[in-house]
């Protein structure tokens, strides 16, 4: 009895699956496009047609040395994440400022196509000598310290310095193994990855996931909450995250390859106690040592998106570095 009712046990489940799936895709496919998106940012926008893609882009016209903000990656990034910041030199200063939806992300073009770390490269590299066109210092977070860096150090006319606030590749352990990897990578191309990533994409779960691991506070503010869950709720939106998830967009070495052979004055902030956060800068110590001319450290307190939960010290941090002998 129990041999003849399996293959009926297993017929209804694969049939359950596929519908499931179907109905995943189905909803997918009914979700606005990029651009219908809420702007994160209050500020002029411009598209650009890149080499890569199509970018959308945030712009306070001014003078002097430009300020170009590069929010993470995650299932959910966004300029959103740099806003404290954007708003606080739109306020300070006259300096022309820029900020990006990393292709992917936002309201810039997510299609279905392999992401990796040079077509990151390439979009920051297009958007300097495209849109800015002159000399910028970066503020980056997070994965957007790694793509700042390696265009400060390949493309370095384009770079006057870097400030990069809890930048990744200073932990012992990163991404995910290559089980890990590979696990991610097979349930992406059997359609296994779009229905978690829009039920770990709820307000209720990203509140979750920024209270333990990015936020020390308990407090998590509830726009990035708000604006993450809208994020996820467009079209293509699964498709540049599957490529962060499985690893495939971190840089291998990338503190000695990179980091340490920066000569662009760069600052590195990290949180004064970042034990319960996700990342970790084992190797920070190490990397200060190998690149003491270009390279400075201050430790503030907060998570690892400091300029919203200890907005103050981060600021001040930031606008001695940033605002020191400015055109």
């Amino acid at each position: 009895m129990a041999s003849s009712s399996f293959p009926r046990w297993l017929r209804w489940t694969t049939a359950g699956a596929a519908s499931a799936a179907l109905a995943i895709s189905a909803y997918h496919r009914s979700l606005p496009p990029p651009h219908t998106l809420d702007p994160a940012l209050n500020a002029n926008t411009r598209i650009l047609e890149s080499s890569q893609g199509r970018l959308h882009l945030y712009h306070r016209p001014g003078t002097g040395t430009p300020l170009v903000f590069l929010h993470s990656f995650n299932a959910v990034a966004s300029p959103m994440e740099m806003r404290p910041l954007f708003e606080h030199y739109a306020a300070a200063t006259d300096r022309p400022l820029w900020a990006l939806d990393w292709l992917g992300f936002g309201r810039s073009e997510r299609a279905d196509r392999s992401y990796d770390p040079s077509v990151y490269q390439d979009v920051l590299y297009d958007v300097l000598t495209d849109a800015v066109k002159a000399p910028a210092d970066l503020v980056a977070c997070s994965l957007g310290s790694e793509f700042a860096a390696a265009v400060a150090l390949q493309a370095a006319t384009q770079v006057r310095r870097c400030a990069l606030i809890a930048p990744t590749g200073l932990s012992a352990n990163r991404g995910p193994s290559p089980f890990g990897r590979l696990a991610v990578k097979t349930a992406a191309s059997i359609g296994g990855f779009t229905g978690p990533y829009f039920w770990l994409t709820r307000p209720k779960s990203l509140r979750r996931y920024l209270a333990a691991q990015v936020f020390l506070d308990d407090e998590v503010p509830e726009a990035l909450v708000r604006y993450g869950a809208q994020t996820a709720r467009i079209h293509g939106a699964p498709y540049a995250p599957r490529h962060f998830v499985d690893g495939s967009l971190f840089q291998r070495d990338i503190d000695t390859e990179v980091y340490a052979r920066l000569y662009r004055p760069t600052l590195i902030l990290t949180p004064q106690t970042p034990d319960t956060t996700v990342q970790r800068f084992d190797r920070l110590s190490a990397l200060l040592k190998k690149n003491p001319r270009y390279l400075q450290h201050a430790d503030v307190p907060g998570g690892l998106l400091p300029h919203w939960e200890r907005p103050e010290p981060t600021l001040n941090a930031l606008d001695a570095f940033l605002l020191a002998d400015h055109d």
